[in-house]
């Protein structure tokens, strides 16, 4: 069966899933919680270089 490349792409991209055991709810909770973080870290990164960037570009009074 082929694949759309967005299917084909899902599944490339898509964070693995915990296995059965005791400590798979932990993992899966874990795994969400440093998405989560890397997420907002890379918009509060990306607004300091656009914050950096406008005070550059403005005239020296």
């Amino acid at each position: 069966m082929m694949q759309s490349p967005r299917t084909a792409a899902t599944l490339l991209f898509a964070r693995p899933q915990a296995d059965a055991g005791s400590n798979a709810a932990k993992l899966e909770a874990l795994r969400n919680s440093q998405a989560l973080r890397l997420r907002e870290r890379k918009i509060t990164e990306k607004q300091e270089r656009l914050d950096k960037r406008a005070s550059h570009l403005q005239p020296a009074g």
